[in-house]
């Protein structure tokens, strides 16, 4: 079947669950219940022999060169500003959309204004995973307009069956072990608490490539990384989840997927992860002493507990289904613009 829309991941990210990134999550999600699924190529490294791919250059000029001749409406760039130029050259005929996953002003081909303003001007659609980002982008922007931009978050399908009641006492920290994102603060509440409760379990979801924190394995017991399923699983069974971030989050899975399994996130208020205020409780002081302050509360109060998890349970509205329409309706416009001829749907 001929695809009219190719999807680029960021060089190294996989649709392999077991090495699945966020920026891989949201397309391999949002693309299960898209439409135009059946119309969709997900482009990542491993299409590509891995022995010519040494850097984000040869990977885009080697798609170019694979799928010159190929008719394709929409591309849609994840994450990699830096491969505009070679899209735009290569495929002036197509549709240019820009998915921004991260801080604009960290990634190569928009840290500067002139760049930014050439993405805006050399893409039909500039989408970002959260308003942060969106403005981010916008930064230094004499004139900001938005008018060929939209945020379109990541999302979650809500699991209908969690059993509240059976959910073990566990505690857990989910993403890389490393002081950006506060797993050093999260040690030492775990410390503090477990000196107060012994009977709760702290668990740690995740890696760190070049790690330099290491607990009492009798106090946080890391089990490393684990595909999304199984990380929503834990959350299922979990009562609380933890995601204290140091660093501005460009908006953090934790407590959209944590509360999807009526699991009690605790977020600081960084970067994106504002924008789950409604999902989550928020730390005014992301430092061991509130989040042990915090989850003394929590813990012996399983009526607060119970009606935090389920509030939040019903505020999550960052239904997969509405995201993955959202960005059809967009996919849509663009194929009814598109200088090539449309197939027949």
């Amino acid at each position: 079947m001929k695809k009219d829309i190719f999807i680029i991941l960021p060089f190294k990210e996989s649709l392999n669950p077991n090495h699945a990134g966020a920026v891989s999550l949201y397309v391999k999600d949002t693309t299960k219940f898209s439409k135009y699924k059946n119309l969709i190529k997900i482009i990542f490294s491993d299409d590509f022999d891995r022995s010519d791919l040494f850097r984000n250059k040869n990977y885009i000029t080697n798609f170019c060169k694979k799928f010159k001749n190929n008719k394709i409406k929409i591309i849609e760039i994840h994450n990699r500003p830096e491969y505009l130029p070679y899209i735009k050259q290569h495929f002036p005929d197509s549709k240019i959309q820009l998915i921004f996953h991260n801080d604009p002003l960290s990634l190569r081909g928009s840290t500067s204004i002139h760049e930014r303003e050439n993405i805006i001007k050399n893409c039909h659609k500039v989408i970002f995973i959260s308003h942060w980002i969106q403005q981010r982008f916008f930064s230094g922007f004499k004139n900001s307009s938005l008018s060929n931009t939209i945020v379109i978050p990541h999302g979650i399908k809500k699991d209908k069956k969690v059993n509240i009641n059976k959910k073990k006492k566990q505690i857990l920290f989910v993403g890389k072990l490393n002081r950006a994102k506060g797993y050093h603060i999260f040690i030492d509440a775990a410390k503090k608490f477990k000196n107060y409760d012994s009977t709760w379990k702290f668990i740690a979801i995740g890696n760190e490539a070049r790690k330099n924190i290491f607990p009492d394995p009798s106090i946080v017991k890391e089990i490393g990384y684990l595909k999304n399923s199984d990380v929503l699983n834990f959350y299922a069974e979990s009562e609380i989840s933890i995601g204290n971030s140091v660093w501005e989050e460009p908006l953090g899975r934790i407590a959209i997927e944590s509360s999807s399994r009526k699991c009690l996130p605790i977020i600081s208020n960084k970067g994106g992860l504002a924008e789950s205020k409604n999902i989550a409780i928020v730390l005014k002081n992301n430092d061991s002493k509130e989040i042990f302050s915090l989850l003394k509360k929590i813990t012996n109060d399983i009526k607060f507990r119970r009606d935090k998890q389920n509030l939040f349970y019903k505020n999550n509205n960052f239904e997969i289904k509405t995201i993955s329409k959202n960005l059809d309706t967009v996919r849509s416009i663009l194929l009814k613009t598109s200088t090539i001829k449309q197939e027949d749907f």
